[in-house]
C-alpha cells in the first residue's frame, strides 16, 4: 500500500507541475489583467497543492518533519486570498482604497 501512495503522490506532483507551467504560460500571453489574475490565483492554488502533496511523500517516506510545512500552507492560503481580492478590487475601481 505504502509503495502505491508515493507513485500516486508522484503523479500528482507531475500533474501540478505541468498545471503551474498552464497557468506561467497563461500569465505571460493573457491579453487582459483579468486573465492574468485569474493564472496568478489559480498558480498559488496549485503551490499549495505542490507543497501538501510533498508534504505527505516526505512523511510517507519516513521524514517526521513534514508536518511543518502545513503552517507555511496556511500562509500561501491566506496571502493568495488577500492578494486576488486586492487584484479583483484593483481591476473594477482602478484603485485600491
Amino acid at each position: 500500500m505504502n509503495g502505491l501512495l508515493i507513485w500516486t503522490s508522484t503523479f500528482c506532483l507531475l500533474a501540478l507541475f505541468f498545471s503551474a507551467a498552464l497557468c506561467l504560460y497563461r500569465m505571460i500571453i493573457g491579453p487582459k489583467a483579468a486573465d492574468r489574475a485569474v493564472a496568478l490565483d489559480t498558480l498559488s492554488t496549485v503551490f499549495i497543492g505542490i507543497i501538501c502533496v510533498i508534504s505527505i511523500e516526505w512523511f510517507l517516506m519516513g521524514y517526521q518533519g513534514a508536518v511543518v510545512y502545513y503552517d507555511a500552507v496556511w500562509i500561501l492560503t491566506l496571502v493568495g486570498f488577500i492578494g486576488s481580492a486586492a487584484i479583483a478590487r484593483y481591476l473594477q475601481r482602478g484603485r485600491l482604497f
